[in-house]
């Protein structure tokens, strides 16, 4: 029933109620009374209009964030026990590497220390040897140096000692040979040669004699000729040595003197051998030195690092130390307090870099994606507009998820946008309000959702036209708070009846 045709039956209800009262009251006094004036109808309320326009249509997104570090962890011990000290405390700037908080580790302590002195001992004894196998190698090294120079030097001496043998063979068979005619002519040639010789100093003595008979220069050029006969006569007697060939002692001595070279040389190659040997032997030697070395002290140092890296570990676990630089926002651990391993007791975060993080609604997440651009609205700096970019939606939404084995409840449920924060004085928990718009549209025909009127699943408008109203179905695209882009159904400027 429509608001107007309810309007008009309480009013005729209300008259006939009122002319009925009156008819009553006439029966039972007998008297009429004036009739009174009736009530008017309620006034039917007027429905607002909305008019087709055109213009800017943004759908978009909004929700409240948080400024929060870029940098921060959360840090835990890796083993149950019971806190010694704690070298901090919350809103202390730190560096990286510092240590944060032990656990009771007294015992690990003593262990590590006595490692250290194993592990230093066993290194003096493997040094030491090392120098010893190292200056053996060395001995060895020249040893067989001075082995190979001996066995070239042999070997020098046999090559001079076959030489020697073909020589004492060729003069062998040249004194089996005899004389040749070459050698008399040679013979004759120095015989002649001695005889000119002699026959020169003769007369160089008679000319300087027959002038000076007692000087020093008479008596020096008789010495020539006497030292020229007597070289004539050895060539003369050399002459006839050749010309009779050799005698049987001549090629005994030849022969006798080839079989002292033979048997050196066959002494030689013998030494030569035997020195080939020795070479094999150091190199064996050298080679067993440089394979061998002290593989039980080298195992005896790994045994005692290994031992020395487990204790260090262990040690390590009772010790949280800052992997970066930055304030201490939290603390949680104290001296006496007994403490579960991989529980955060520490959060440290690098103020230098900020950006914001936030948890939008499920259904917002939805139109979300990594990478888009957003709005930043400061509620410390009113009407100030900062840009951003979600660079992490949590899972299953975008790449952000919890630690590597962590459970469910561990997970990263926060969206993480960048942002820049000019000069402005921010710091971490400060409120925003972050606009991510879906999609712009300008210069579209909108109108407003108060307007859109919806059955069994299909939109639509009451159009007003000439004092008369009908239904028109419209097609939407683009929807806002406050606008709603009709994308089919209606045109600019026509007027609409709000619900």
């Amino acid at each position: 029933m429509s608001p107007k045709l309810r309007a008009i039956l309480l009013a005729l209800l209300s008259t006939f109620v009122v002319v009925m009262s009156g008819c009553s009251t006439i029966t039972s006094s007998g008297q009429s009374e004036p009739t009174p004036t009736p009530i008017p109808p309620p006034p039917v309320p007027e429905k607002p209009t909305y008019t087709v326009r055109r213009g800017e249509v943004v759908d978009s997104l909004s929700f409240t964030g948080r400024v929060a570090p870029t940098i921060e962890r959360e840090l835990f011990f890796r083993q149950d026990g019971r806190v010694k000290v704690v070298y901090v405390q919350r809103n202390d700037m730190i560096e990286e590497g510092t240590l944060l908080a032990e656990l009771e580790n007294d015992d690990l302590l003593r262990q590590l220390q006595q490692a250290q002195i194993e592990l230093e001992t066993a290194e003096l004894n493997l040094r030491n040897a090392q120098e010893a196998e190292e200056y053996a190698i060395q001995k060895a090294e020249l040893d067989l140096a001075i082995k190979e120079l001996n066995l070239a030097k042999t070997e020098g001496t046999l090559s001079g000692l076959e030489l020697d043998a073909q020589i004492a063979q060729a003069n062998l068979a040249k004194l089996r040979r005899g004389p040749s005619a070459e050698d008399v002519a040679i013979a004759q040639s120095r015989v002649e040669q001695a005889k000119n010789s002699l026959w020169a100093a003769q007369a160089s003595r008679d000319a300087t004699c027959g002038r000076s008979p007692n000087s020093a220069d008479c008596d020096q050029r008789q010495a020539g000729v006497q030292s020229a006969e007597e070289a004539l006569r050895i060539a003369e007697l050399n002459m006839q040595k050749d010309l009779q060939g050799p005698s049987s002692e001549d090629i005994a001595v030849a022969q006798a003197s080839i079989q002292r070279i033979i048997q050196r040389i066959e002494d030689t190659k013998t030494d030569i051998e035997i020195q080939r040997r020795q070479m094999e032997l150091a190199e064996m030697d050298l080679a067993r030195l440089k394979r061998e070395g002290d593989t039980q002290l080298s195992k005896a140092v790994e045994r005692v690092e290994l031992s020395l890296q487990r204790i260090q570990a262990q040690l390590d676990n009772t010790r949280v130390e800052s992997p970066i630089g930055g304030k201490v926002t939290s603390v949680s651990a104290y001296e006496g307090r007994t403490i579960n391993a991989f529980r955060p007791v520490f959060v440290v975060a690098d103020e230098a870099e900020l950006k914001i993080t936030a948890e939008p609604m499920s259904s917002q997440l939805q139109r979300l994606t990594e990478g888009m651009e957003t709005a930043i609205v400061l509620s410390a700096y009113p009407g100030k507009e900062l840009h951003g970019e979600i660079t992490q939606l949590p899972y299953p939404y975008g790449s952000g998820g919890g630690r590597v084995g962590a459970g469910t409840e561990d997970a990263d449920k926060l969206t993480h946008i960048t942002f820049d924060p000019e000069d402005l004085d921010l710091g971490p928990g400060d409120l925003v309000r972050v606009i991510v718009t879906i999609e712009r549209k300008d210069n579209a025909l909108w109108l407003s959702p108060a307007a859109i009127r919806t059955f069994a699943g299909r939109q639509f408008v009451v159009v007003q036209e000439d004092g008369r109203q009908r239904r028109v179905d419209i097609t939407v695209g683009i929807q806002s708070s406050d606008r709603v882009e009709i994308t089919s159904g209606l045109e600019e400027g026509e007027i609409v009846v709000g619900q």
